[in-house]
């Protein structure tokens, strides 16, 4: 059978905002604002995709141009994503891959799934970047010069490494600021769910259902794929377009409940409470400015 997988390699910037945030008038950066509050609160995890739909490739193109502007640890980009679309190759998935009935038939549905890969041997693409840097010419000498051992000691690969790189800066710590070493699945993880989130977002943005999933076995999903010892697979976001009803389905997602914001944000020490209270001027500025 024919394996469509389509990958693409988050190792380039080549997009640019042409007017930045900076230079905004009060009033854009307020609609600003409200157009990304929109997409972020409407964003729920979809329950079931509508099947056999196709998301035309300029907006997957349009997607995928803003997911690769996601940050990373020393702009290493470690993250890769292959966005699935073989029918065949989306059924085995979800007959060999997925855990629970859900995830299932969300794969078997949905347009697409974006399977994001965490690089775990990082050390690989340092010279890259490095070279992707000296040609941007943006960064200070000093960090340049740096910049190659400064990542190789950070991403923490080995256990063995790893854990006398910890012993080291745990030493060290009492007597001066040390960085905190990883294990190189921790960090480049990491990486990878900030790639998945702007992915999510930018998808949202264009009226598009995702669930993000982990529930798999990660084994058989690199075997399936195709992909190379050297990654791990953090997660998948399924995205497609939300079901549009019959068949019983009781309607619109509904989103799950969250946490009240005192549990969650602190103020300047743990546990202590956060003051976000506004003056009545401070509040009719910026009623001015959002209406």
């Amino acid at each position: 059978f024919a394996l469509e997988l389509h990958t693409i390699d988050i190792t380039h910037d080549d997009f640019f905002l042409t007017e930045s945030l900076r230079n905004m008038s009060s009033a854009a950066k307020a609609a600003g604002a409200n157009a990304f509050r929109a997409i972020v609160r409407s964003r729920v995890s979809a329950r079931r995709f509508e099947p056999n739909k196709n998301i035309p490739n300029g907006i997957m193109r349009d997607i995928l141009e803003s997911t690769i502007t996601s940050p990373s640890g020393f702009n290493l980009q470690p993250t890769h994503v292959m966005i699935v679309r073989c029918q065949e190759t989306k059924h085995r998935l979800a007959k060999e891959v997925m855990l629970g009935a859900g995830n299932s038939y969300r794969t078997i549905d949905a347009s697409a799934m974006a399977v994001f890969l965490a690089d775990l041997e990082v050390h690989k693409r340092i010279n890259r970047i490095v070279s992707l840097e000296r040609d941007a010419a943006m960064r200070d000498p000093n960090y340049m010069a740096i910049l190659p051992v400064a990542a190789s000691f950070l991403t923490g690969e080995g256990h063995a490494a790893t854990f006398l790189k910890q012993m080291a800066t745990d030493m060290l710590s009492p007597v001066q600021p040390m960085p905190s070493i990883e294990p190189v699945e921790a960090w480049s993880y990491k990486n990878a769910a900030l790639v998945a989130q702007t992915y999510t977002l930018a998808a949202t943005s264009h009226g598009l259902a995702t669930c993000m999933m982990e529930g798999f076995d990660t084994r058989r999903a690199k075997e399936i794929l195709r992909v190379p010892d050297r990654y791990g697979v953090p997660l998948m976001v399924a995205t497609g377009y939300e079901y549009e009803g019959g068949d019983g389905w009781s309607g619109e997602t509904k989103r799950t409940p969250r946490l009240e914001m005192e549990e969650v944000f602190f103020g300047d020490t743990f546990g202590e409470s956060l003051d976000l209270d506004e003056s009545e001027q401070q509040s009719n500025d910026i009623k001015e400015e959002v209406s």
